[in-house]
């Protein structure tokens, strides 16, 4: 998972990139509009193609290059902003961002494309214009209906990259919004909690019963301790998988059978996490290894497989492992517990004694009304006195552990909405530009329309009206992109559909008005056009 985060991330800033990329291409196009009569005149004088290529690639390289100076030094400092930020929400280890060599050759790399990409259309439109037309009038050149065209293909460009990186921020900021204010169906506070086990080539069963089934004691005699329990893991943040095959049913196919997941438990484990049994029994020290196999479920489960009945009494198997053809008894229900999966954040759930069900590794965790952390010391002790060779680790409170097990949702949901900023608002400077370039052209135009009459409503319902195509075409395009974008990002996405249409619907209308507002200034300067000034413009 962490491999498709990074890489999502990688799509997100790719998708700035491009939207960066056609800003800058605008913006040479703009320039090489404006000396469409210079490149004519230079190549009536014998100036070849190339030498017009070379010029304007040689410009955008140069662009480039200082922007990704620039960029690199504001990169230094959000990797260390970023850093800093994520600090306190315990990130994995694996997680260590700086600038390194690798990446300023990748930074140079990507300067060199950009600039190709960028000044490769202004740099072929100026090369291919016509230079008879060019010479005999600049305003009707046949380059300048090239570069118009151009120029609004690439605000149509931008306006569909930034309604796919847009819908992905919206849905990301629902997902955290949502993670903010997370029931997880159990008490985070005043938990202590840790990590022990016994390495894995460890084979003697008798030893580590007596260790599982004397720790619980020993860490209830913790000095504040009020309820204690040992776990396969956390609830919210470890749980296992497995499949089961309920009583009375048969499936064709392995891939069939339902999946739950799983927790080995100790009886103070309801206790210690506030986890009310809604119906029939919490386990008892009578739930031990040789005893009867019984589970107690989450409501989930009693709705998966068995509907309006009394799921007290009713039996399933899970068929792996040695007890493959033994039946486990539900002796009680409990309610829905987060699983810690984005993807099925409230799963079908079931809890064994962790005496029918022990393992190499476990998690302790104390309920106490002291700060949790100050009975480190009493844990690392208590274990010390069964057995001096295992150490305690991943040691942190209930909430840390559940905000670790969330940090990446939290941290790149804020890094998506700050993309999607900066995709609004250069998707909204782009349509800008293109307005704005549209106007400069057609000032002429403008000038005799009103001479002849025209309201100020008619030029600006005419500006508009162009701007308007525009952004229409850009968000269809747009619309189906961020349908398969927010599919992509499903994994990450917490208890939100990937097809919102509130995100969707709120996305287009910001669009809309932040492309109404960029027509808005344009249109504006179009209607002050004194018409003696505009019949007398080149």
């Amino acid at each position: 998972e962490p491999t498709r985060l990074l890489y999502t991330m990688l799509g997100a800033v790719g998708f700035v990139l491009l939207i960066a990329c056609a800003n800058v291409a605008n913006l040479l196009l703009d320039r090489a509009a404006h000396r469409t009569k210079e490149v004519g005149i230079r190549t009536a004088l014998g100036a070849s193609r190339f030498a017009v290529v070379r010029q304007f690639l040689a410009e955008a390289l140069i662009l480039s290059v200082i922007g990704a100076v620039i960029g690199a030094l504001i990169a230094q400092a959000g990797t260390t902003a970023f850093n800093r930020a994520i600090a306190g929400t315990q990130p994995p280890f694996f997680i260590d961002i700086r600038l390194h060599a690798p990446v300023l050759f990748f930074i140079a790399g990507v300067a060199v494309l950009t600039s190709l990409v960028s000044g490769f259309l202004p740099a072929f439109q100026s090369a291919r214009a016509d230079i008879n037309e060019i010479l005999k009038d600049e305003s009707r050149g046949a380059s300048s209906l090239h570069i118009g065209k151009l120029s609004r293909a690439l605000v149509v460009f931008e306006v569909a990259l930034s309604c796919g990186l847009l819908v992905a921020a919206g849905l990301m900021t629902k997902s955290v919004t949502k993670l903010r204010n997370i029931e997880p169906g159990f008490d985070v506070d005043n938990v202590f909690t840790a990590r022990v086990g016994f390495p894995s080539t460890m084979t003697d069963t008798v030893r580590q019963r007596l260790f599982w089934e004397q720790l619980p004691d020993r860490l209830a005699r913790i000095p504040g301790a009020q309820s204690t329990s040992v776990s396969s893991g956390l609830p919210g943040t470890n749980m296992g998988g497995t499949s089961i095959i309920p009583e009375g049913k048969s499936y064709e196919r392995d891939q069939d059978r339902p999946r739950v997941r799983t927790l080995a438990v100790t009886p103070g484990f309801f206790d210690t996490f506030g986890m009310r049994v809604r119906q029939g029994r919490a386990f008892t020290l009578d739930d031990r290894f040789g005893s009867a196999p019984v589970a107690i479920v989450n409501q989930k489960f009693v709705e998966t497989h068995f509907p309006n009945e009394d799921p007290v009494g009713r039996r399933f198997r899970i068929p792996f492992g040695r007890d493959s053809m033994t039946y486990r008894t539900i002796v009680g229900v409990v309610g829905n517990v987060f699983t810690g999966d984005n993807e099925e954040p409230w799963a079908a759930s079931i809890f064994m004694p962790f005496a029918q069900a022990p393992s190499n590794f476990a998690s302790m965790a104390v309920r106490t009304q002291n700060a949790p952390l100050s009975l480190t010391t009493h844990v690392r002790e208590a274990v010390a006195s069964l057995d001096a060779d295992l150490p305690i680790y991943w040691v942190y409170t209930m909430r840390q552990q559940l905000e670790r097990s969330l940090w990446f949702v939290r941290v790149f949901g804020t890094m998506f909405m700050i993309f999607g900023i900066i995709a609004l608002f250069l998707a909204g400077i782009g349509l800008y530009a293109v307005m704005a370039f549209s106007v400069s052209r057609r000032t002429r135009e403008v000038g005799i329309r009103m001479a002849l009459g025209a309201k100020t409503r008619d030029v600006v319902r005419l500006i508009f009206r162009q701007g308007m195509l525009q952004l229409t075409a850009g968000l269809s395009l747009g619309m189906a992109l961020a349908y398969g974008v927010s599919r992509l990002i499903t994994f990450i996405l917490f208890d939100v559909q990937p097809r919102d249409p509130i995100i969707f619907g709120g996305v287009a209308a910001v669009l809309a008005a932040a492309g109404l507002l960029a027509c808005l200034v344009p249109a504006i300067r179009a209607t002050s056009v004194d018409p003696n000034i505009a019949l007398r413009a080149d």
